[in-house]
């Protein structure tokens, strides 16, 4: 197994001359230079190697830390080679560190890919707590509430799901890739909300950009040799050049936008949610001319790149997720149309106002979220101070990972948590439950999704759409394969399906 990983580095007199200084150096700090903690438990693993080989292996990582914790506990320490990682996979540390500590946890751990992908850590998403930060996360938050809010919403909806619901019935009958027409339905949602525009289809961009996320999603695995091996970066992988080029396809497309945006800006013609960051940068400095610094035109280009590309690929994924989950449950679609049949007249469409009188469709995109979770092990947090969590120290700078899979899965709060069973997300009177801190796909505390207000109403009245029209079931002769792909992600498998038209 080792072999395979040597092959991915370039192992040049100069690069081995290069590792064995970092080795013998890192070696002589982990022994002797660091202030003892008393770090949670965990598996024992060798010295700067870590647990890569459990990172590695047919168990993906999320479901070893769920075995792990009968013998450790919920909180416990792993090694991602020489990072240390403290891995919380029960609901109440989760609680205690993003809502009780959340100032002490709100930090995000540095490393050179996400440092490489975020231009300096421009971005909202992966940023560390900052003034520039605070600002653009406030200016974003607004944004969103203006053009991705209410009627707003709605009619953004309903005109993604109109173009493919068009598409959809002319492939009635046959097996098709639901994936591809899922992304088009999410993608224009958003290229309207930043841009203004929607794509077809067979739209060439359209079709690249859905083959960027695709292939980002796949290659990127267990991570990067370059983050472990500060040598590296001088010397990247193939692996790591080849995701910079797709990914610089995406940023490239999303530079080329805001570009367009900043040339032909109006006041009086603001359209969309490019145009509003644009008039609050402008406005911000005409009261401070600093922020001209602080908040410059990347910062502004990251942030449209966290909107487009986290509300494409979390949305389209649980969409994708809970169609695959409804086929494999047919009883459970058929239960979401009756619902739809019995609050809805002949012919009507569903809308935002109908929600509350659709628990059980809510349900079953809850319910989906939490076995489907596709962010399993979320973003990594870090500490930004020395700090505890139950009778353990962390130090300061810490990595901090959430195991949103082991919360959804533990049986000691969901019972016979492999099955989807959407029932168990309602109350008595039939409503949809509290939320609680063992269902958490959008995280909590100071960094909880940006954009969890808009997505849960967007999602629940994308999913009553498609299934008040259409019927979706496995081509005959054929079985759904629900492995998920990737192991530190939950990616759905491709499938083809055939969608049927409701009469």
């Amino acid at each position: 197994m080792l072999e395979s990983y040597l092959k991915q580095i370039p192992l040049s007199l100069t690069t081995q001359a290069l590792l064995l200084g970092l080795t013998v150096g890192l070696v002589t700090y982990y022994t002797f230079g660091k202030k003892k903690y008393k770090l949670p438990p965990g598996p024992w693993s060798p010295p700067l190697l870590g647990h890569i080989f459990a990172m590695n292996s047919s168990t993906p990582l999320y479901r070893q830390l769920l075995d792990w914790r009968k013998k450790y506990g919920p909180a416990m320490t792993i090694y991602m080679g020489p990072i240390r990682c403290v891995m919380l996979n029960d609901a109440e540390t989760v609680n205690e560190a993003l809502v009780k500590k959340g100032a002490d946890y709100a930090g995000r751990f540095k490393t050179f890919s996400i440092e490489t992908f975020t231009s300096g850590y421009k971005d909202i998403a992966m940023a560390d707590v900052s003034p520039a930060w605070k600002h653009l996360r406030k200016i974003a938050l607004q944004g969103l509430r203006q053009y991705l809010y209410g009627s707003k919403l709605e009619e953004k909806v309903f005109d993604s799901t109109s173009k493919v619901m068009r598409c959809l019935k002319e492939e009635e009958g046959k097996p098709i890739d639901i994936q591809k027409y899922i992304g088009l339905l999410v993608c224009n949602l958003l290229h309207g909300v930043c841009f203004n525009k929607s794509f077809d289809i067979n739209d060439k961009k359209f079709l690249e950009l859905l083959d960027v996320f695709e292939s980002t999603n796949n290659d990127i695995g267990n991570g990067f040799w370059e983050d472990i091996i500060p040598p590296l970066r001088r010397f990247p992988t193939a692996k790591f050049k080849r995701i910079m080029e797709t990914f610089n396809i995406f940023v490239d497309f999303i530079r080329d936008e805001y570009g367009a945006h900043k040339d032909n800006f109006s006041e009086d013609d603001m359209k969309d949610f490019t145009d509003y960051l644009i008039h609050a940068r402008r406005q911000a400095i005409l009261e401070d001319p600093e922020i001209e610094n602080v908040i410059t035109d990347e910062h502004l280009v990251q942030t449209c790149s966290d909107i487009f590309s986290a509300g494409i690929d979390t949305t389209r994924q649980t969409i994708n997720w809970t169609i695959l989950l409804l086929i494999t449950h047919p009883e459970i679609q058929k239960k979401v149309q009756a619902e739809l049949d019995q609050v809805l007249d002949a012919g009507q469409a569903p809308t935002l106002n109908d929600r509350e009188r659709l628990p059980y469709t809510e349900a079953v995109l809850h319910e989906s979220m939490r076995i489907c979770p596709v962010a399993p092990l979320g973003l990594p947090h870090a500490t930004r101070c020395d700090t505890t969590i139950g009778e353990y120290e962390i130090p300061e700078g810490t990595m901090v990972m959430i195991n949103h899979w082991a919360l959804h899965n533990d049986p000691e709060i969901w019972k016979d948590p492999e099955i989807f069973r959407p029932e168990r997300l309602l109350d008595a009177d039939g409503k949809l439950a509290p939320k609680t801190m063992s269902w958490l796909p959008f995280s909590a505390g100071r960094r909880n999704c940006l954009g969890e207000t808009i997505a849960r109403p967007e999602m629940h009245l994308m999913l009553a759409i498609l299934l008040r029209n259409f019927t979706f079931t496995c081509p005959e002769g054929k079985t759904m394969d629900m492995t998920p792909g990737g192991t530190l992600t939950f990616l759905p498998p491709k499938s083809d399906i055939i969608v049927e038209a409701r009469k």
